[in-house]
C-alpha cells in the first residue's frame, strides 16, 4: 500500500517508518526537507496516487513564544490542507495524530475522569475562572480541537474516512498520562490495516491507565498496549 506521511522525519513518524517501513510504500512530507503543510499545492502534488494519509506534522506541544495565530495556521490550517488534498486525490482515509490535550490534559486545565472519547471538550464545561494555564497551553489545546472538528466535518459528511488517534505524551508520563512509542506506532498500523469504514472515529491511544478508557481502541482496532517501564527521568 502506498501511504503519505506528513512529519515522517519527526519523532513519531521516524519511529513508525523504522518499525513498519517495509510494510508500505511510504511517501514522506517533512519540514526538514523544506516542505510545509501550509503549502496546499505541494501537498496535493506529492500525495497523488497514495491510498491513505497519516498526518503527524504539527506544532507538537505548548511552546512559550509561539502565538495562537501560528497554532491555528499550522495545526488547523495545515490539517485542512491535508484533508482537502486527500479528497482531491481520492485517498481512502486520513489518520490524524490528535492528543489527550483534547481532554484538557495540560497544566492548569482541570479535566474530568474517567475519560472516554465521547465526553465534552474543555470549552463545553469549563469557564474562564476554572483555568490557571498559560495562553500557550490553551492555544495548543484549542488548535487540536479545531483540527479534529475539520476531520469530523469531512468524515461525518462522508467526503473521506477520517480517524483521530488521541495520543498521550509519547515515551514519558505527564500528569499521569502516557503512551510508549511502540503503543503509538502500533495504533497507526492498526488503522492503516483496518478493513472497516471509519466516517470520523476518535480513539484514545494511551498505556493501560486508570483514568482513560481505551476499550474502544481495543474492541474496534485490536489495540493491545504493551506494559510500560518508564525511568524516573521520563516521569513529569
Amino acid at each position: 500500500m502506498k501511504i503519505f506521511i506528513t512529519g515522517d522525519k519527526g519523532y513519531l513518524g521516524s519511529e513508525f517508518v523504522k518499525r513498519f517501513g517495509d510494510d508500505y510504500e511510504i511517501i514522506g512530507f517533512n519540514k526538514r526537507d523544506g516542505e510545509d503543510i501550509t503549502d496546499y499545492e505541494s501537498l496535493k502534488t506529492k500525495m497523488r496516487s497514495c491510498k491513505q494519509v497519516v498526518h503527524l506534522a504539527a506544532i507538537p506541544k505548548p511552546v512559550e513564544g509561539i502565538p495562537f495565530e501560528e497554532y491555528v495556521a499550522t495545526n488547523v490550517g495545515g490539517t485542512l490542507n491535508v484533508v482537502k488534498a486527500a479528497v482531491e486525490n481520492g485517498v481512502r482515509r486520513v489518520i490524524y495524530a490528535s492528543s489527550t490535550t483534547i481532554y484538557g490534559i495540560e497544566r492548569g486545565i482541570p479535566f474530568k475522569t474517567t475519560i472516554k472519547e465521547d465526553q465534552p471538550f474543555v470549552s463545553q464545561y469549563l469557564s474562564a475562572e476554572d483555568l490557571s494555564c498559560r495562553d500557550v497551553d490553551l492555544s495548543y489545546h484549542i488548535s487540536k480541537v479545531m483540527a479534529e472538528q475539520i476531520l469530523a466535518w469531512y468524515g461525518l459528511n462522508k467526503k473521506i474516512q477520517t480517524v483521530a488517534l488521541r495520543f498521550g505524551p509519547i515515551n514519558k508520563v505527564f500528569l499521569g498520562t502516557s503512551v510508549t512509542i511502540n503503543n503509538a506506532t502500533q495504533a497507526i498500523k492498526l488503522v492503516l490495516d483496518y478493513l472497516g469504514e471509519c466516517w470520523y472515529e476518535a480513539f484514545s491511544i494511551v498505556d493501560e491507565l486508570p483514568h482513560i478508557d481505551i476499550s474502544k481502541a481495543k474492541n474496534i482496532l485490536g489495540y493491545n498496549p504493551e506494559k510500560p517501564n518508564y525511568s524516573p527521568e521520563q516521569i513529569h
